[in-house]
């Protein structure tokens, strides 16, 4: 997968799902919401205007920085590990000050990146760790979707005390409680194919990424 493929999938993602909660919301009942879903099978006229809306909704997802208020604390973690991994070897040649300045900042992520684009076999590898995190995001943006209409299902529950509105509710808090789930799941395999790159960093070009480390401006 290309970086140019994963950067629209993101941006397309949180709109298809939040046109999916709209959908549900718009409706009454279970018949309503069956019907309205045959009907979108026949849509031909309405695709351009379709496409629009799930993009201007993707688009404001992103400029908002909605994302970022659960996928900041996991990505971080990824981080972390290509940090505390490419450290490893050279950590005697630095005091705690020293250590604390080259991960703090994105020094050591940059040559990370370096290593990924100039080495042909790391480059395959990350076709299959950027298809990995766009199943990580996609949950991200479903665990905070799906919970929104949760809660939107759950104040016209308070109102209208309907029982579609309660079921619904409960449907999407299960499915927020999984997709949450598999953001853990799909962050344990992000760290675990990211070693698999680290392990080839550091067992072939050692003596470059201590050279590159210690070229760190601290």
């Amino acid at each position: 997968m290309s970086i140019t493929t994963l950067k629209n999938c993101r941006l397309i993602m949180p709109g298809v799902f939040t046109f999916i909660i709209i959908l549900f919301v718009l409706q009454d009942d279970f018949i309503g919401l069956n019907n309205t879903i045959s009907i979108l099978h026949d849509i031909t006229t309405q695709d351009i205007l379709l496409s629009i809306a799930v993009l201007v909704a993707g688009s404001l997802y992103y400029i908002l920085g909605i994302r970022d208020l659960l996928w900041n604390q996991y990505h971080k973690r990824v981080k972390d590990n290509i940090k505390e991994r490419l450290l490893a070897p050279f950590i005697d040649g630095f005091n705690d000050y020293q250590q604390y300045i080259i991960k703090s900042g994105n020094q050591l992520m940059n040559i990370f990146y370096n290593f990924i684009d100039n080495d042909k076999s790391l480059s395959e590898k990350a076709n299959i760790v950027r298809f990995n995190g766009l199943i990580c995001t996609s949950s991200v943006d479903a665990t905070i979707i799906t919970a929104f209409g949760a809660f939107i299902f759950l104040i016209r529950f308070i109102i209208d005390k309907g029982g579609y509105a309660i079921y619904m509710c409960l449907i999407l808090v299960a499915l927020s409680l999984f997709c949450r789930y598999l953001v853990e799941l799909t962050t344990r395999k992000h760290i675990a194919l990211s070693n698999e790159q680290l392990d080839v960093i550091i067992q072939l070009h050692q003596v470059d990424l201590g050279e590159k480390i210690r070229a760190i401006n601290i």
